[in-house]
C-alpha cells in the first residue's frame, strides 16, 4: 500500500515542472514547519501570542496548499479583462524557508529580525503587497495576515468581523470589545 506522502515525493521526481511543483506545494511547508512558525514569530506581531501565531501560520499553509495556479481571478467593476492566478510560489517558498533555517534558529531577536530584512531586501521588496504575491515568504506571510478581518479587529481592538455577512440585526450597537488573548 502506497502512502501518500510516499506518493507525492515520487512525483516530486518526476521530470514533468507542472506536476513536481504542484506535489511539492501539496506538502507545504513539508520538513520547514518549525521554520515557518519561526518566521512567523518574527514577522507577525508579538501581541498574537504563540497560539495565535501559530494560528495564522496553520492558514497560510493552508492557503499555500489550496492555491491554484491559472484560476481565473476576479476582474473587479468595469475592468473586463479576465487574469488568471499566476504559478504557485509554494516551491519558491520552500526554498526560502531552507534560506532562512538557520539564522531563525539563532536565539538572538534581533540576529532573526536581521536575517529576515536582509532577504526581502534581496528579494527587492520595497512595500507590504495587497496580497501575496509570490516575491518572498515573510511579506507574503505579513500580508496574508495584515489584510486580514482578524488583523482589522487586532488593529481597532474591537470585533468587526469585516468579511462577514451579520445582517442588520443589532447593526445599531457598536462592535463588541475584544477578548483578551483573541
Amino acid at each position: 500500500m502506497m502512502r501518500r506522502r510516499t506518493l507525492l515525493k515520487w512525483l516530486a521526481a518526476l521530470p514533468i515542472p507542472a506536476l513536481r511543483a504542484w506535489a511539492q506545494t501539496a506538502n507545504f511547508p513539508g520538513n520547514y514547519s518549525a521554520t515557518l512558525r519561526d518566521l512567523a514569530a518574527v514577522v507577525l506581531p508579538s501581541e498574537l501570542g504563540p497560539t495565535g501565531i501559530d494560528h495564522v501560520a496553520t492558514r497560510f499553509e493552508h492557503w499555500v496548499r489550496d492555491y491554484r495556479p491559472s484560476a481565473e481571478m476576479d476582474h473587479g467593476y468595469g475592468f473586463p479583462r479576465l487574469r488568471t492566478k499566476p504559478p504557485t510560489p509554494g516551491v519558491a517558498y520552500i526554498a526560502q524557508l531552507e534560506l532562512l533555517r538557520r539564522p531563525l534558529a539563532d536565539p538572538d531577536k534581533d540576529a532573526r529580525r536581521k536575517a529576515v530584512e536582509t532577504e526581502l531586501d534581496h528579494a527587492g521588496v520595497k512595500d507590504l503587497p495587497r496580497s501575496p504575491d509570490g516575491k518572498h515568504i515573510a511579506s507574503d506571510l505579513m500580508s496574508f495576515y495584515f489584510n486580514s478581518a482578524d488583523a482589522n479587529d487586532l488593529c481597532y481592538r474591537v470585533r468587526i468581523q469585516r468579511d462577514t455577512c451579520r445582517g442588520l440585526e443589532g447593526s445599531e450597537n457598536p462592535p463588541p470589545p475584544l477578548k483578551r488573548g483573541a
